[in-house]
């Protein structure tokens, strides 16, 4: 019964293993254009500069990298 159980242990790690694949990393992994509507543009600009300047400083980080234009 050992034997089979760890026959049985192998076969599915070696099957678990073959279906198990990973995608190309990108650097834009993870990351996205951050796009607030108008208004909510407006009251961040007024109510929370430096906040403002990081989504703009976010966005132009991206857009150099290439991950959106």
């Amino acid at each position: 019964m050992t034997k089979f159980a760890t026959c049985l242990t192998l076969i599915s790690a070696g099957l678990l293993a073959a279906c198990s694949q990973t995608a190309p990393a990108s650097e834009c992994d993870g990351w996205r254009k951050l796009s607030p509507a108008a208004p909510t543009r407006q009251f961040i600009i007024a109510q929370d500069r430096p906040f403002a300047e990081q989504v703009a400083g976010h966005n132009q980080f991206g857009a150099k990298r290439g991950c959106w234009n």
